[in-house]
């Protein structure tokens, strides 16, 4: 790598202040001159990861047809390559699923999970792609495909140090299934004997899977059941320190209480959320996360409704401070 450049390695600081900006287009386009530069200046590799961060950051910035067209250049960054081939395939997969083309994607991925065969990558590695090939399945309408691939997934990861990845991996399965409204595949994925197994000693495991049992009661009317496993869901989450299944359960358990009429344990739930993840994660965090589904809730009651429930919450609030 032709470190030495001076033109070259300062453009790439360029866009690495972009990036701490958060100017990830800017970031992007300064990554897309960087891989030119390095291409001229005859480093290939230099050249191929440049172009492929430009393209993550083109998606993440949602300049799609950007982010495709970066993905195509990184083979040709380096033809011979293909560790090039391989970023090539993953990045225009990843840009096809964010443009929702799942069809499209799901061919990208299967050339992406042949290069990286061809490549001897790791388990992990192989697993990693064959998850979001059958994610690109599940949303394309192939969803036996879809849970044939996670099933090869988990697989994959017995007998290796990452044995433990094949229960988490299930329940990914468990969770695509549920999102894609296939509860029954849902519920049996998320009671394999491995899972149940190893959730009994990872609570942030459990975690996920009584949020997953929580989701599957929702979709299916039983909001008894759904508050009950979203309550375990959050305090399993709170022992694993686990913010973001912590939320996930909570916005599943305002969800459950409000369709049942219970506003004033949906706003309790969010509110105390708040405060949890503002200590956890810090309050800028915690108001960006639980912020929108309150304001989600005061849109749909109506604000002097909302208000109301909000008003009661802070009274009871200072009562019980009083009694303490």
């Amino acid at each position: 790598m032709n470190q030495g450049d001076p033109t070259l390695t300062k453009t790439e600081q360029r866009a690495q202040n972009a990036l701490v900006r958060g100017d990830w287009q800017a970031a992007a386009q300064l990554l897309r001159k960087a891989a030119t530069m390095a291409e001229a200046r005859h480093d290939p590799r230099r050249a191929v990861h440049c172009e492929q961060m430009a393209a993550a950051l083109f998606r993440a910035a949602g300049s799609l047809d950007e982010a495709l067209a970066a993905a195509q250049r990184i083979a040709q960054r380096d033809p011979t390559s293909p560790q090039a081939r391989f970023a090539a395939q993953a990045e225009t997969a990843e840009a096809l699923m964010a443009a929702g083309d799942h069809a499209k994607a799901a061919a990208a991925w299967r050339v992406a999970l042949l290069e990286a065969e061809t490549l001897r990558l790791p388990a992990w590695a192989c697993a990693t792609v064959m998850r979001r090939l059958a994610a690109a399945l599940a949303y394309s309408h192939a969803q036996d495909d879809a849970w044939a691939m996670l099933d090869a997934a988990a697989e994959l990861q017995r007998g290796t140090q990452q044995e433990a990845d094949a229960a988490w991996i299930d329940v990914e399965q468990a969770q695509l299934a549920q999102s894609v409204g296939n509860i029954e595949r849902a519920r049996l994925a998320v009671h394999r004997p491995r899972v149940q197994l190893a959730a009994a000693t990872d609570p942030a495991l459990r975690a996920e899977c009584w949020r997953t049992v929580a989701e599957c009661a929702l979709a299916e009317g039983d909001y008894n059941l759904a508050r009950i496993e979203a309550q375990r869901a959050r305090d399993a989450a709170l022992t694993a320190i686990a913010p973001v299944t912590y939320f996930g359960a909570t916005v599943a358990l305002a969800r459950a209480a409000e369709t049942q009429g219970d506003r004033a344990t949906c706003y309790r739930t969010l509110a105390t959320a708040w405060v949890t993840l503002a200590d956890l994660l810090g309050e800028p965090v915690a108001q960006t996360w639980v912020e929108p589904v309150l304001q989600a809730y005061r849109l749909a009651w109506g604000p002097a409704a909302f208000d109301a429930v909000r008003a009661e919450h802070d009274r009871v609030r200072r009562a019980a401070r009083r009694g303490a």
